[in-house]
């Protein structure tokens, strides 16, 4: 059975992280391979906080001061 893989921006990634860690990762040069193991991680967590940021970012547009939640509420009155 193989192993799913995710792919994104030319860099795939192992569904299972373990699988392929000896393939790029040099176990020889620890140093290095922590280093860039935590390049790629930087990189992943900016593309996550800028997806985050965007979504904040399109979720509060058009929201009102007093509204809640971005939904405009109706009063009705039942004495017209």
């Amino acid at each position: 059975m193989s192993a799913g893989v995710y792919i994104t921006d030319n860099y795939s990634e192992p569904m299972a992280p373990q699988h392929n860690f000896v393939h790029n990762f040099d176990l020889d040069n620890p140093n290095q391979a922590m280093s860039v193991y935590a390049r790629i991680m930087h990189e992943h967590t900016k593309k996550q906080l800028k997806t985050a940021t965007n979504s904040a970012r399109r979720r509060s547009e058009g929201v009102s001061p007093g509204s809640s939640n971005g939904c405009a509420e109706s009063v009705g009155s039942a004495d017209s």
